[in-house]
């Protein structure tokens, strides 16, 4: 139990000894303020035991005892000041540590994400992670930061309170605690039902959470599809049963406090009947039993407290423990590092050697079905050019992301510049990779800064010059701040023609040596296509490119084209020599020349 434990703080426990000091300066104040505070029933003891021998002999008090009450009075408002100003500086250490663990651990986790591999994020949710950064984050800082407080605050209450309560009447004493004992099989109980719940809270919260993002995200193919009503019902459903749930751990914590304060209740009773019985016979003095009141009275709160506290630390544990998983995952693509004294400089040479590749299985268990590559072979030298096309899945994507190591192929397989993809350097390899996917994602800022997104030094050409190699420019110009217009959330006040010419023109600001192009000209018309074309023969002279199109008039400039299908290259050759061949390609070339044909008519 204690290895599993110390497994679940691994990631926690360098950034917990990061903020030791406040810890340790927290839990001394922590001490010092019980102990302080835990003094004032003993002066209302000496208090009352002075007032009293005054009335049992029938005297009133001297004015030496006047004199010593007020002292005991000003002691008493004394040390709660001291105390309270302790108190406060062990909330502002403690409470400000677990502020500074949150920010860090919230950091690693974020980092680690920007680490891991889209294989991990194509088993993954975006709305699972933000309750990951969110709520169970805040569960964690809860568990260190007010958890830790109040577990050291109750310990050092209990044990000095049970200390002058030893020192005032053992017999009391000991009548006291044994029935305390009772809460402790309570609190077990307690935890273990609260962990079990939350952890079931916290993952359909997760849920809600995505279904939220999914449906803010795709608002306008639910409105497009007039499924408001159908969406409303079901978030609904989701939201009552969260509702449910959270109800659920109520009840756990409504049983919880009543049964505590029958316990404290019927204890407190005890004692004023045996201690007002032992009062009566004359063994212990009224501020005796005053005093013993008071400090059971401190035993009421670390009592409730460590219900709370238990609660907190379960909560944490569930949370902590789905950090943890995105926390020792493994990405499957490795950085090697760079070797000392060894040169990285992409020049554009690509080889695919017997490739043969297969999509990992998702978290789900289920592999990613027909998206595989089988006995690749193909040289592209450098400064040429590459068409490839084939059908939907065929491969193509698949093909191009093995190049910078989006996904990892098996070493051996894929070499750029004679050297194996797996022995390059990630930072140095995506350096020299141009990419411009399918699927394009801009970010909510302006235009000039999505297109310089891709160059970390000052380009060799200007953003201007960058929009207008991609025909973005004349339409840029058009807009009301130029290239500061702020885009909205992934690009969505841009059409898809202009998103798909800002990644171009971003791409193109890197100046990379080897330049992608995933269908990255699918959502403009042709004539805007042939002018992206011409423009880019100023980009790609001196440079590998790689251009994934369905449409021929795409590639047929091309020093080589290939054609996938199912995962293998089923014919290649520039544009006439695959012509000649009568085959797909040239099945595909006929088709769209009729078809151009038919749209001018």
């Amino acid at each position: 139990m204690a290895n599993k434990s110390n497994g679940r703080f691994v990631h926690l426990i360098p950034i917990l000894k990061k903020y030791k000091g406040y810890l340790w300066v927290g839990v001394s104040v922590t001490l010092v303020a019980n102990s302080l505070m835990l003094i004032v029933p003993y002066l209302i003891k000496l208090a009352f035991d002075l007032v009293d021998n005054a009335h049992k002999s029938g005297l009133p008090l001297t004015e030496s005892d006047q004199q010593l009450l007020l002292k005991y009075c000003l002691y008493m408002i004394g040390l709660s000041v001291v105390g309270g100003a302790f108190r406060f500086v062990m909330r502002r250490t403690i409470i400000w540590q677990s502020r500074k663990v949150e920010y860090d651990l919230r950091a690693t986790l974020f980092k680690k994400w920007l680490a891991l591999d889209n294989s991990y994020y194509d088993g993954s949710r975006t709305g699972e992670m933000m309750a990951l950064a969110t709520n169970d984050m805040e569960a964690v800082r809860m568990m260190v930061g007010p958890g830790i407080m109040h577990s050291f605050n109750a310990s050092i209450s209990t044990v000095v309170a049970i200390c002058f309560m030893l020192t005032l009447s053992p017999t009391l004493t000991l009548a006291t605690i044994l029935p305390m004992s009772l809460l402790a099989l309570s609190v077990n109980r307690l935890g273990s039902l609260v962990h079990k719940r939350f952890l079931v809270i916290q993952t359909h919260f997760a849920a809600l959470t995505s279904q939220v993002q999914e449906n803010m995200a795709g608002v306008r193919v639910i409105k497009a599809y007039r499924r408001e009503d159908s969406e409303t019902n079901s978030f609904g459903r989701m939201s009552k049963e969260y509702a449910d749930l959270n109800l659920g751990m109520m009840r756990v914590y409504g049983l919880f406090h009543p049964m505590l304060f029958t316990i404290v209740g019927g204890v407190s009773l005890m004692v004023v009947y045996v201690g007002g019985q032992e009062v009566i016979a004359g063994t212990i003095t009224l501020g005796t039993l005053v005093a013993f009141l008071g400090y059971l009275s401190w035993l009421v709160w670390p009592m409730m407290a460590t219900g709370w506290v238990v609660s907190l630390y379960q909560r944490g544990m569930a949370s902590l423990g789905r950090i943890n998983k995105v926390l020792d995952a493994e990405p499957t693509v490795v950085d090697p590092g760079a070797e000392a004294g060894t040169e990285y400089q992409v020049s554009g040479k690509i080889e695919f050697k017997d490739l043969t590749f297969a999509y990992a299985k998702s978290k789900s268990g289920d592999a990613k079905p027909d998206n595989v590559l089988s006995n690749i072979n193909l040289t592209i030298e450098p400064g040429t050019s590459l068409g490839i096309t084939g059908p939907t899945g065929s491969g193509k994507s698949t093909l191009v992301s093995l190049i910078p190591r989006l996904y990892s192929a098996q070493p051996g397989m894929v070499f750029v510049d004679d050297r194996d993809v797996c022995d390059w350097p990630l930072e140095k390899l995506r350096g020299g990779v141009g990419f411009v996917p399918q699927e394009t994602f801009l970010f909510s800022d302006t235009l000039e800064a999505n297109i310089n997104f891709s160059s970390r030094v000052q380009s060799e050409i200007s953003t201007t010059e960058a929009a207008r190699l991609a025909a973005l420019d004349s339409e840029v110009e058009s807009f009301p701040y130029k290239y500061e217009t702020i885009l909205g959330e992934r690009g969505i006040t841009l059409s898809g023609g202009q998103k798909q010419r800002t990644a171009l023109a971003r791409a193109i600001m890197k100046q990379p040596a080897i330049l992608v192009l995933d269908d990255a000209t699918s959502s403009v018309d042709t004539e805007t296509e042939e002018k992206i074309f011409d423009s880019l023969e100023e980009v790609f002279p001196g440079r590998t490119s790689i251009v994934i199109s369905h449409r021929v008039s795409s590639l047929k400039n091309c020093d080589l084209i290939i054609y996938l299908d199912k995962g293998q290259i089923v014919e290649q050759g520039n544009h006439d020599e695959l012509l000649k061949l009568k085959g797909a390609y040239a099945g595909l070339y006929r088709l769209q020349l009729m078809e151009k044909e038919l749209e001018s008519m």
